[in-house]
């Protein structure tokens, strides 16, 4: 397993879509204000890290996903998501437990409207880390001649969140920082796991299988169209 440390940002419009915005980049005054004044605070409240390790693909069919050395994920997107794919990236990073204290102490001194505030710039934040790491032309594992697939997470579509477990089994250690609970949720509360595949051709020739264009929940947070 390896581990790297990948500085989030968080972006106007990508903040904009949890307070039902759409992406746009107007917001009021009152929230503009709370958004500068954690803005300028997020260095210190944010312990981010980010542990992946690399697995072959012994086979993929049309409802799972066979990794080599017996793991065997169940979902037929997962499958169509992967098709084509030699190798597996396993993925989980974190933000840690910082800005989870203070959201808390927000929300015990009844400062609701902050600690929703902080809560979705947290969530941002996460989701940018590994948005980072998805993207990442210098990575180890990308070369000339290989491209990524769309990533996914345990509970994304038909990929049951209990398969948590058989990703985090598939890690050679345990992730520093990072705890799985029984009921496959992770703690910290901000925190991601996920994977996607490599696929041994030039990415000027690759479509990556997207299941959110054939999906019809048009107001979902996580729509990648």
């Amino acid at each position: 397993m390896e581990s790297i440390t990948i500085n989030p940002s968080v972006e106007t419009n990508k903040l904009s879509r949890h307070f039902g915005a759409g992406g746009c980049r107007c917001f009021s005054n009152s929230l503009s204000t709370k958004l500068e004044s954690y803005s300028n605070r997020l260095d210190k409240l944010l312990l981010p890290r980010l542990h992946y390790q690399i697995e072959r693909i012994d086979n993929i069919g049309k409802r799972s996903v066979s990794i080599h050395g017996g793991t065997t994920f169940m979902s037929q997107k997962l499958s169509s998501a992967l098709d084509g794919s030699n190798e597996i990236v396993c993925f989980v990073a974190t933000i840690g437990t910082v800005i989870e204290e203070e959201i808390n102490g927000l929300i015990a001194r009844n400062r609701l409207s902050e600690a929703y505030v902080l809560d979705a710039m947290g969530s941002v934040a996460v989701e940018d880390m590994v948005e980072q790491f998805h993207q990442c032309k210098k990575s180890p594992f990308f070369s000339e001649d290989k491209s990524v697939t769309l990533r996914f997470s345990p509970g994304y579509c038909d990929w049951p969140v209990t398969e948590q477990k058989k990703l985090f089994g598939l890690f050679d250690s345990e992730p520093q920082g990072i705890e799985l609970l029984d009921s496959c949720l992770m703690q910290p509360r901000k925190s991601v796991s996920g994977v996607f595949g490599l696929v041994h051709c030039s990415s000027s020739s690759f479509q990556p299988y997207n299941p959110c264009r054939h999906c019809k929940k048009t107001d979902c947070i996580a729509r990648r169209v």
